[in-house]
């Protein structure tokens, strides 16, 4: 029986080994999106793939362009507008390298009438909507032409985040933006895209950013990071921030009590023990522990960190001060010297 249960194991694990050593297949879809001197190149994933090489030729030589790229897509710059550029991909493992994907043409083109403009100002803490982003946080990106035929929300269905929503997709520095949302306005014209900023630019001063409206790609923006931008997620019109311990919201007509402990919730809180994925939930508590003041007063801090079933959503659980006097105060959490927007305590 033993033997019987050696050889089978063995047998498997052959099989593992030999699984593992595959060489790849070739990736595939691949998409290529024209833009002015640039073509943003994407392709799907090949199982048991390490990275990927993309190619290109203008010639009929094909040349290496990219190499060790992880995530799934790439924009190449400084292209001659109306040249015909074609592309392919492969994926490596240490195996080796895997045939060519399926060859695929673009043409750059100046811009045109469906070009995503934005610009670093438009680049906000999506709780506060305060200029700046943070690395593991959830930003809101406005500007124009974010999306091509978009009619109002568009949302993300599935954990981990995906990196395309209705055509759009995002380039943070080499790597692919986990979207919550694609939002258009059609009453007046607002547009606004809603993903994390990827854990992985965590030390870094800047980023540059570019968006795929599906149609072209817009002019590359840096966008300036910060290591910490609190901002409280606001949870009725009345600017009420909090909610009580069976999560209701704290509001005038369920106020907090004295000595009542209370949750908010908010985004770029900063580094936490062991960051989850990015685009994916999970726990860890803040590096820093933040300071709520409720009506000047410092309050006493229970917990600071990611909420563990919401990707870039952290939660701070806090102790209105006993002197705090009844009616609606003002609630605000610093972290590292940094202060959040106010939202308002109704308190009994």
């Amino acid at each position: 029986m033993a033997r019987t249960f050696l050889t089978i194991f063995g047998f498997l694990g052959a099989l593992a080994i030999s699984a593992a050593q595959s060489v790849p297949a070739p990736p595939s879809p691949i998409t290529v999106t024209p833009g002015n001197q640039e073509v943003w190149v994407a392709w799907g994933a090949s199982a048991g793939a390490a990275s990927y090489n993309v190619y290109v030729t203008s010639t009929g030589t094909y040349t290496k362009i990219a190499s060790n790229v992880t995530t799934l897509a790439y924009i190449q710059t400084g292209l001659t507008n109306g040249v015909d550029y074609s592309y392919y991909v492969t994926a490596v493992n240490s195996a080796g390298e895997s045939l060519p994907s399926l060859q695929i043409d673009s043409t750059p083109n100046p811009p045109n009438t469906y070009l995503p403009v934005f610009s670093p100002a438009g680049v906000t803490n999506a709780a506060s909507f305060t200029q700046g982003a943070t690395p593991g946080s959830i930003v809101t990106i406005f500007g124009t032409h974010l999306s091509t035929n978009l009619i109002g929300l568009q949302t993300a269905t599935e954990v981990p985040l995906p990196t395309t929503i209705y055509h759009v997709s995002v380039m943070i520095g080499n790597v692919l933006a986990p979207l919550f949302a694609v939002d258009k306005d059609n009453n007046t014209g607002s547009e606004q895209i809603n993903l994390q900023i990827p854990w992985q630019f965590a030390g870094q001063s800047s980023v540059p950013v570019t968006i795929n409206n599906g149609a072209t790609i817009s002019a590359t923006v840096t966008v300036p990071l910060n290591a910490v931008q609190p901002g409280i997620f606001l949870l009725d019109s009345g600017k009420d921030g909090f909610l009580h311990g069976d999560n209701s919201v704290v509001n005038a007509a369920r106020p907090a009590q004295p000595g009542e402990e209370l949750v908010a919730y908010l985004t770029g809180m900063g580094a936490v023990t062991s960051p989850p994925a990015s685009g994916s939930p999970g726990p860890g508590t803040t590096n820093s522990t933040p300071v709520v003041t409720v009506a000047g007063t410092q309050a006493e801090v229970k917990f600071s960190g990611l909420s563990a079933q919401f990707v870039g959503l952290y939660q701070v659980n806090f102790v209105v001060p006993s002197t705090t006097a009844a009616g609606t105060q003002t609630v605000t959490i610093s972290v590292n010297g940094v202060t959040s927007n106010a939202a308002n305590l109704p308190v009994q």
